[in-house]
């Protein structure tokens, strides 16, 4: 009998693990760890200790005590865990810490898989030295629609739409049915119809394990998209005389080739980071400058000329940009970047040093999440027998039409294809 647990994602946004085991055979669907936010124990100022980060979250139920998972050196001595089981695979949708953060650890003999696009991304980062803790795992790269035999289990790569290259979702053939997991999508992207294919290739299925982070937001506003973005990208830069700063997250290539397009079009250059300049390079983004390549002088002498992405973990080096007094207005523009919103610890300094240097904050982002709409009109397309809605701190928002059962999961409980608890 194919069973499901649930290691990850349960109650809470990210951290996303779900197990399907059938005949001593086990496929971990994404290995995440929790954004570190609100009571998360290792939220800044926390720093997790250097050679220690795994076993300290292991001690403290912030990692999955699943045996033979992880490389014996990473655990504490004499660790249960390390004994190792039947034959493993883990399969990642997308490269985002609450879906990747823990792949590092994974011991040599587990092979770990991804899409090609988002290896290539994983890549780019860890030789830019934003790679995983305790280093990268010999990645398995999958391409569109390419099936991995595990035992009795066929695990089948489906390409979404999110805001990062590479995100994917999984189709889990068993003797029992198939189990859908669509790691993080949406339908408001700039490829919604990659999101739709995936819904109706996983028509029918017997279980849906579905992503709902919209369904503890306010829903009463018109969903924003790609569109509303660039529209508010340039009236931003038609509209500011001086500097414009920008925090935009670097993974998100298709928005860093459209902002880029929209400021040449304006007559400006945006001037990234070298870390982040050299991550665009290596995942194929022309017309990257660097910060190193723009004399502070010429920067001070024609502001408004460029688009510069300042570093959110070094706030005092915005008094060396020409804002504040004695220049043109200026603003930042937030468009999904770091510090990603209020729940962020790094995020009242960073407003508070905006206020003080009179930089506008214009926050422009849209979501790379399934609206509540969405949500339900995919369920009314897909007809999953069973549906497990997690990566939410609101699973029971999700209203699946008759006929068709919910269960809210408990941590590592294990369940039947049906939804029932064993």
């Amino acid at each position: 009998m194919a069973t499901i647990e649930f290691w990850g994602g349960v109650g809470v946004i990210g951290g996303s693990k779900i197990l399907v085991q059938q005949d001593g055979y086990r496929v971990l669907l994404d290995i995440g760890i929790d954004i570190p936010s609100g009571g998360d124990l290792f939220r800044l100022p926390v720093r997790p200790r250097p050679g220690r980060e795994l076993a300290d979250r292991l001690r403290l139920g912030a990692a999955p005590a699943l045996p033979g998972l992880f490389a014996p050196e990473a655990m504490a001595p004499g660790s249960p865990l390390a004994e190792q089981v039947g034959e493993t695979a883990v399969f990642v949708s997308h490269p985002h810490i609450d879906h990747v953060g823990l792949a590092g650890f994974v011991r040599p003999e587990v092979a770990v898989h991804a899409h090609t696009d988002a290896v290539d991304v994983l890549t780019a980062l860890a030789a830019t030295g934003q790679g995983l803790t305790h280093g990268e795992p010999d990645w398995q790269r999958l391409t569109d629609g390419q099936k991995v035999q595990v035992g009795p289990l066929e695990v089948e790569c489906v390409p979404v739409d999110h805001d990062v290259p590479g995100a994917s979702g999984y189709l889990v053939h068993t003797p029992d049915g198939t189990l859908v997991f669509t790691g993080d999508y949406r339908f408001h992207g700039h490829h919604p119809q990659r999101s739709w294919d995936f819904v109706d290739r996983a028509a029918g299925s017997a279980v849906l394990v579905t992503e709902g982070t919209t369904l503890g937001w306010d829903s009463s506003g018109r969903q924003r998209d790609e569109t509303d973005v660039a529209r508010d990208f340039a009236r931003a830069l038609e509209e500011t005389a001086g500097l414009v700063l920008l925090s935009l997250y670097p993974r998100d290539v298709d928005r860093v080739k459209a902002f880029l397009a929209i400021a040449e079009a304006a007559g400006r250059r945006i001037v990234w980071t070298e870390r982040i300049a050299a991550f665009l390079r290596l995942v194929g983004v022309e017309r990257v400058l660097g910060a190193a390549e723009v004399p502070p002088a010429e920067l001070a002498a024609e502001p408004g000329r460029y688009v510069l992405m300042p570093d959110p973990d070094d706030l005092p080096s915005l008094l060396d940009l020409p804002v504040g007094d004695g220049y043109p207005a200026s603003c930042l523009v937030h468009a999904n970047g770091e510090p990603l919103g209020p729940f962020e610890p790094r995020w009242a300094p960073f407003t508070d040093w905006l206020g003080a240097l009179g930089i506008e904050l214009r926050q422009i982002g849209c979501s790379g999440h399934a609206s509540q709409d969405d949500l339900h009109h995919m369920l009314e397309r897909m007809r999953p027998a069973t549906v497990f809605p997690i990566h939410t701190t609101s699973p029971t928002r999700l209203h699946p039409p008759r006929g068709m059962r919910r269960v809210v999961a408990a941590y590592g409980t294990s369940y039947t294809f049906g939804g029932d608890p064993i």
